[in-house]
């Protein structure tokens, strides 16, 4: 399916609000009104009001470029929401099993590159005497070892938030 059949079909099927808040929420930069109105398939004066009420709302946030105000996901909502998605999926011996995992892929990335952190991979990556295929390998391997932390940061609050958050069925004991 092309583009413009796609956009048709989805703007058929899902309400203004709603692409412009997809559009905006998947960005992975600031973007402008009219860039996400374009993608959204809406008017850029629409896109700018659903815009305004998603920041009034806390799921964006708003900066300026060049002149223009920009917008971008909250990285609080999203944590949030990802911490929150994590409570009502999964149970807490889950979670904890889930954070083993990563530590284990942490300490995977540890000993096969004999770095304590991805910043150090990073470092490496760009040093002198490092060729280019390794230089990618390390890069992709501190992107990795970066987004395991996040994953036990968000695993870690769920657990220790679990009583709180948890909207369902009393938690197994």
């Amino acid at each position: 399916m092309d583009r413009e059949a796609w956009t048709e079909t989805w703007a058929e099927n899902a309400s203004a609000f709603d692409r412009v808040r997809g559009v905006a929420m998947s960005a992975d930069d600031p973007r402008s009104a009219a860039w996400v109105a374009d993608r959204a398939a809406v008017a850029e004066s629409t896109a700018r009001g659903h815009l305004e009420r998603l920041v009034d709302l806390g799921a964006l946030r708003t900066g300026i470029e060049d002149g223009a105000t920009v917008y971008e996901p909250d990285p609080a909502y999203v944590r949030f929401r990802e911490v929150r998605r994590l409570v009502d999926d999964h149970d807490p011996d889950e979670l904890t099993a889930f954070a083993a995992e990563v530590k284990d892929e942490i300490a995977t990335l540890r000993e096969t590159h004999g770095a304590d952190s991805p910043d150090e991979l990073r470092r490496r990556a760009t040093s002198a005497g490092t060729d280019a295929d390794e230089a990618r390998d390390l890069r992709r391997a501190a992107s990795d070892w970066a987004h395991y932390r996040y994953r036990l940061s968000l695993l870690d609050d769920a657990v220790a938030r679990y009583d709180e958050y948890h909207t369902g069925s009393p938690a197994p004991a």
